[in-house]
């Protein structure tokens, strides 16, 4: 699924800095308006209009609604100059731009239309001061777009909202599981990544769920930030093998012309009981003792036969 975007120019939010010249001119811009929602001055050094969408789309067809922000995943400006100018949009970090959202027949445009570019432009009218294009992104990274007339120029940030998960990914199943062993305890992780249709992280949200067949699968899977990998136990084996499986819950949006979803991953194991592992391990002890044991009096034997053989001061000790 895609990105429903943000149009960010503040500063503080994404820790980067507006490009703002609004030098005294009758070509200046005079406004800019984001999403119809709020009129944004070109004297201001900091803009804060900022669109926030509550979800994704699921399809790749750009569309814009000003009456509902939820549905709308491209962003609008309308840009406002106070007379009659030309006006160039440049787009930079993922960011594309398109003067239109549907060719001269009516057909809206796909996202990956190569229509949409990373630059356009056109210009104000004595009777029409408004200029407006779109602005859309594939990432949850922070893209610029800077509107720029002869004598000023604004920056503006575009950041996308990742999708839902549709890919399950470097999934790592533990290579055996211990019998009798806690939830707690357990060191048999299963680890994997959660990206959405266009490759985003997603590090919040429903997990896939997760079986196990002749063992109990952890009920709780949580991201690690420090690791940045999903991660889920299997423990309390009942069986010599356990089987597990991961699914995932995602649309198949390859109608849309994106590859199909990676839903699932299988693994089985084998499984060893405490007291089966402590009885192999102590034997292997009592083995290595009994060999020490006789690779010691082999060679304190040849140490006798050497010490006969040699002076007082080449001997060597016996163990």
């Amino acid at each position: 699924m895609s990105k429903k975007l943000i149009a960010l120019a503040a500063a503080a939010a994404l820790a980067l800095t507006g490009l703002v010249a609004t030098p005294a001119s009758a070509t200046s811009i005079t406004g800019v308006v984001i999403d119809a929602e709020a009129s944004v001055s070109a004297s201001h050094s900091s803009n804060t209009s900022a669109d926030v969408p509550a979800s994704a789309m699921t399809s790749r067809t750009l569309d814009y609604s000003a009456s509902n922000s939820t549905s709308r995943n491209v962003v609008r400006y309308v840009v406002t100059t106070a007379s009659a100018t030309t006006v160039s949009v440049t787009s930079a970090g993922g960011v594309k731009v398109i003067k239109d959202l549907a060719d001269a027949d009516g057909v809206a445009y796909k996202i990956d239309t190569t229509v949409a570019s990373t630059g356009v432009s056109g210009s104000t009218t004595a009777s029409n001061l408004t200029f407006t294009f779109y602005a859309f992104t594939t990432s949850t990274t922070a893209g610029s777009v800077v509107i720029s007339t002869p004598s000023s120029s604004l920056t503006f940030y575009v950041k996308g909202l990742a999708g839902a998960a549709y890919n399950l990914g470097s999934v790592k199943f533990p290579t055996s599981i211990v019998q009798g062993e806690t939830e707690a305890d357990s060191t048999a992780v299963i680890s994997y990544n959660l990206t959405d249709v266009f490759g985003n992280a997603i590090t919040t949200g429903t997990a896939p769920a997760l079986t196990a067949l002749g063992a109990t699968a952890s009920t709780s899977t949580t991201y690690s930030t420090t690791r940045k990998v999903w991660e889920a136990v299997v423990y309390n084996a009942t069986a010599s093998s356990v089987a597990m499986a991961l699914n995932l819950t995602a649309t198949d949006l390859s109608t849309n012309g994106f590859a199909k979803p990676v839903k699932t991953a299988f693994s089985s194991v084998s499984a060893a009981s405490l007291a089966t592992q402590v009885t192999t391990l102590t034997a292997q002890v009592a083995a290595l003792t009994a060999t020490v044991s006789a690779l010691t009096t082999d060679y304190n034997a040849l140490a006798t036969k050497y010490n006969k053989l040699v002076k007082k001061s080449k001997r060597v000790a016996k163990k």
